[in-house]
């Protein structure tokens, strides 16, 4: 168990290391540079020469990239080019309301996604079984900013009153405000995560209900809910905690376009706003929390799945 930790580790850092140093790369040689933004267009060479050297910005992009890397395994993640706050900070401000409202989605989402999966394989055939996979391809078809304009339109014009489409509620003016705030985008957030667990749960569990084990149980006079819950239910559920994983690191880490549409100031809008002006340290940090995010999950829904099979266990251990 413990190398398979250490190999997961190193695997992590390493694809943490190549996108930070991607993205690093991508956005000095990306058009336009944040000196424009800072100074104007009419400046004299001498003030933006200044500028450049007190930011960095004067030398090479291998010197600068060999300057940020000596920084970073110290954990500095430098300053805001705009705001000279440090890029620690911003992230951790905005990583919270990220997180909640991640989580937000996932909990309501997920939950909702096992029981719709469960329901229309026990009813495969049924108008129940048609409904769930319905309303699972439309969720999947609908790109999630139209939904989310859509939301705003209908709740924040014609339907006044029902949830505030018109911003995020801090928690201090009032918890109630606060979770109506998240409403809808975490219904947005959350929708094609209840399509992806709904669809794979249905699947899994009518390949596993074909099985010859769950045919002896059934034969011997297993209860029929002791037998889904005990037998069908634990062995179907091996593929869906992987999409589950996978779907949470999404929520928790990619609520880019969600947060924008809604005016949740949450890491996506940070690092929407960051590539806009180009301020290079807070789009990198951003992009290695969301990152750090998603490795971390997936590395979390690997040791589950180690737990929950003891066929990938002997696997991994052997």
């Amino acid at each position: 168990m413990a190398s398979y930790l250490l190999r997961r580790l190193i695997a992590l850092l390493t694809t943490v290391f190549v996108v930070v140093s991607l993205v690093f790369v991508l956005l000095r040689l990306s058009p336009g540079s944040p000196l424009y933004t800072l100074l104007g267009y009419s400046y004299s060479e001498e003030g933006r020469a200044a500028v450049a050297a007190r930011l960095g910005l004067d030398a090479s992009i291998p010197e600068q990239y060999i300057r940020y890397v000596s920084r970073l395994f110290s954990g500095d993640l430098g300053n805001s080019i705009f705001s000279d706050q440090p890029v620690v900070t911003l992230v951790m401000e905005r990583l919270p309301v990220s997180l909640e409202l991640g989580l937000m989605a996932a909990g309501v989402w997920m939950l909702l996604g096992v029981v719709a999966g469960v329901a229309a394989a026990l009813r495969h055939g049924s108008i129940i079984d048609g409904f769930v996979r319905v309303v699972s391809v439309i969720a999947l078809s609908v790109p999630s900013f139209w939904l989310g304009l859509v939301c705003v339109l209908v709740f924040g014009v014609y339907v006044v009153g029902i949830f505030p489409a018109d911003g995020y509620i801090p928690p201090g003016e009032g918890l109630g405000a606060h979770l109506a705030s998240l409403a809808l985008p975490a219904f947005v957030l959350g929708l094609p995560a209840f399509a992806v667990i709904a669809r794979t749960l249905r699947a899994s569990l009518l390949e596993v209900l074909e099985r010859d084990y769950v045919a002896f149980a059934r034969a011997i006079g297993q209860p029929r809910g002791e037998l889904v819950r005990r037998i069908a239910l634990r062995n179907a559920a091996v593929p869906v905690v992987t999409v589950m994983g996978l779907m949470l690191g999404m929520l928790v880490s990619g609520a880019i376009l969600v947060e924008n549409v809604f005016g949740v100031p949450g890491i996506g809008q940070l690092m929407v706003d960051s590539f806009r002006r180009q301020d290079y340290p807070v789009a990198v940090g951003c992009c290695l929390a969301v990152a750090l995010l998603y490795l971390v999950t997936n590395l979390l829904v690997d040791l589950a799945q180690l737990v929950i099979d003891p066929r990938v266990r002997e696997g991994v251990l052997r």
